[in-house]
């Protein structure tokens, strides 16, 4: 063997080398940092103080005055800046029967599981939960709802951190609370729903609505 073939052979190896390298390099510049639950729904109530100051994305969907009334401190709170940062956030978690035992709060109807198979139980759990925030907001009544269905604000992404369904209660100094929940499907896949929690807001109140068996509630750390 020469020693031309020799370095032909070495050079050779070291350009797979760096080739290599320079794979890695873009795979670890490509391969973004995934966002945290409590992020996310930071996102999402910024972009709904965006919804609850324009005329025009109101004036889409409805065209009652009452119902925009709803949300007019709302508006001015997002304008003033005071859901930047939010005074405490709340995670809550909930079984079925919990979620059950919310909405006969609001409902008369009877909500029987026993005829239930385990597939529809876990769809109706998810569904329920989604609900959360309308099932709060019933209380307040019908321009309350409306509001809250106007203005709410949903994404999808992914989250290797969420394993179950949650939600994420933020409270604010000098505005209405809002409620994401963040419900879990397949591959890590989350759907994402920020409401306005809208009527009674004192922190009596709210943890009197979670307060009972079937919810499971933990101030989270704010980072």
């Amino acid at each position: 063997m020469s020693i031309y073939e020799y370095d032909a052979k070495k050079h050779m190896r070291e350009l797979l080398l760096l080739c290599l390298v320079f794979c890695l390099l873009l795979t670890a510049c490509g391969a973004k940092k995934e966002k945290s639950l409590y992020v996310q729904g930071l996102e999402l109530i910024s972009l709904m103080g965006e919804m609850t100051q324009s005329d025009s994305y109101f004036e889409l969907f409805s065209t009652v005055p009452e119902v925009k009334e709803q949300v007019a401190e709302i508006a001015e709170a997002a304008r003033s800046g005071l859901y930047q940062k939010p005074k405490t956030v709340y995670r809550i978690t909930a079984n079925l029967d919990g979620l059950m035992q919310l909405l006969m709060r609001s409902s008369d109807a009877p909500t029987p599981l026993e005829d239930m198979s385990p597939e529809l139980r876990d769809y109706t759990q998810s569904r329920l939960f989604s609900s959360c925030a309308s099932i709060l907001n019933s209380a307040a009544g019908v321009e309350a709802i409306a509001a809250s269905s106007i203005y709410m604000c949903s994404k999808s992404f992914v989250c290797r951190e969420a394993k179950e369904n949650t939600a994420y209660l933020y409270l604010y100094e000098e505005a209405q609370p809002v409620l994401v929940t963040f419900t879990v499907g397949e591959d890590h896949a989350v759907n994402a729903s920020g409401s306005y929690v809208l009527g009674k807001t004192d922190m009596e109140s709210l943890t009197g609505l979670f307060g009972f068996s079937g919810f499971q509630v933990d101030e989270l750390k704010i980072p």
